[in-house]
């Protein structure tokens, strides 16, 4: 029993330490990006949730929809519901909830897996939609639903991660190096303020509203049909009714009908992140190269030299035994990748 409790206050206090230092983490990217308003978005893990919370504050985090799904699909298959050909149905179900951009529309999903079953909406709700579903969640994100950039990040590094942290660092910064000039050559083939591919969607929502009946009103406040509903574009503001203009900084199809109305550029009203002038400032930095001349080196017998030949012992790392199977090179994949 004095053992027991002996190991379970050990383990406590490895998991603070863990918690501390990602909330220090998160301490030190407020510094860096200063007031600005930042959305974290992660999986549901406590740790995560009690620091992001401390530092940002819970209404700034967003949690993965990837994550969530895969906890949903796991509860569908302790239910067992309706078989493979249901589990299918309420996943779609899920998916309705999650993206719909208007309360009415998630009221809608919900009556729907409601009616599916009952079990599965009480577990929507009480795993808190207002952290992933795009009509509850108040800040902007972007459109991220999930954390998958950071995967793809691993991915990119899927070589490098296996090598010791001093190479690790060294071809990661050469690796990040190539890619951002990489980016920033792209910036020569923008025809315009903004990117080839900000300008394909524009070109997509401008003819998606083409036929929308609009109807201006006193001040920055515009009524836009549809055909199905009335919604409300506010161009000082930047908002519609929707929210897919506030989600993702680009004029939707009302905010472009609205715009145009107006005999106003839709351009101009994307947001400047995706602006030239913006992103030519993101890659006008410098970044200074690693050098490793002065590195010290392994000598065949295990001996440290550096550059001035002074020699110092090797530490070498402990005997650890080989755990049983196969080692694990890659993780396994989501289902929802």
């Amino acid at each position: 029993m004095m053992l027991t409790m002996a190991c379970f206050h050990l383990l406590m206090a490895y998991l603070a330490l863990r918690i501390t230092r990602l909330a220090l983490v998160l301490e030190k990217l407020k510094m860096v990006i200063g007031e600005r308003d930042v959305i974290i978005i992660s999986d549901r893990h406590q740790g995560i949730i009690r620091s992001v919370s401390e530092v940002f504050g819970s209404e700034n985090h967003a949690h993965c929809y990837r994550h969530i799904k895969e906890n949903f699909s796991s509860f569908l298959t302790k239910l067992n519901t309706k078989g493979r050909k249901g589990k299918e149905n309420a996943l779609q179900m899920l998916d309705s909830i999650a993206y719909a951009r208007l309360d009415c529309d998630y009221e809608v999903a919900m009556d729907t897996l409601r009616t599916f079953n009952h079990d599965l909406a009480k577990w929507v709700e009480e795993n808190n939609p207002q952290h992933w579903a795009i009509s509850k969640f108040k800040k902007m994100r972007w459109d991220k639903m999930t954390s998958n950039l950071a995967e793809s990040f691993n991915s990119w590094l899927r070589h490098e991660r296996h090598h010791n942290i001093c190479v690790f660092f060294i071809e990661h910064m050469d690796k990040l190096g190539s890619l951002l000039v990489e980016h920033k050559n792209g910036l020569v083939k923008w025809n315009g303020c903004i990117g080839p591919k900000t300008e394909e969607k524009i070109a997509l929502n401008i003819g998606k509203g083409e036929n929308y009946i609009t109807y201006l009103h006193l001040g920055s406040s515009m009524k836009v049909s549809n055909g199905k509903a009335f919604l409300e574009v506010d161009l000082m503001e930047r908002t519609c009714t929707c929210k897919a203009w506030q989600m993702s900084g680009i004029p939707c199809d009302h905010a472009c009908a609205a715009i145009r109305r107006m005999g106003f550029d839709v351009s101009d009203y994307v947001d400047d992140w995706y602006k030239y002038n913006l992103q030519e400032k993101i890659y006008s930095g410098s970044m200074r190269t690693l050098v490793t001349h002065d590195m010290p080196m392994i000598d065949e017998d295990g001996t440290v030299r550096d550059a001035l030949g002074h020699t110092y012992p090797f530490l070498n790392p402990p005997t650890t035994k080989r755990p049983p199977g196969r080692p694990r090179k890659r993780r396994i994949e989501s289902q929802f990748m």
